[in-house]
């Protein structure tokens, strides 16, 4: 398997451990509050699917970022 086929499937697994575990964090953490503040910035309901939807997105972002820095520097060991 190349490497690029493994950094996929790690990306793909992450995003979808990301999702159930929003899953299980926004069924007990509605009954707790019936929304959080994100750094002041955004109000997020602590429903289960808003925080699926959440993680999933922030994974996705943060591997982005990553991957991208990992591509940056295989392109600068080449030259």
């Amino acid at each position: 398997m190349g490497g690029r086929r493994v950094l996929l499937l790690i990306g793909v697994s992450t995003v979808l451990i990301s999702g159930i575990l929003g899953v299980f964090i926004g069924e007990s953490g509605g009954q707790v509050a019936a929304e959080i503040s994100l750094f002041g910035l955004l109000s997020l309901p602590t429903t289960p699917l808003a925080f699926s939807v959440y993680g999933m997105v922030l994974s996705v972002v943060i591997l982005a970022v990553l991957f991208g820095l990992v591509e940056f520097a295989s392109r600068m060991e080449q030259a």
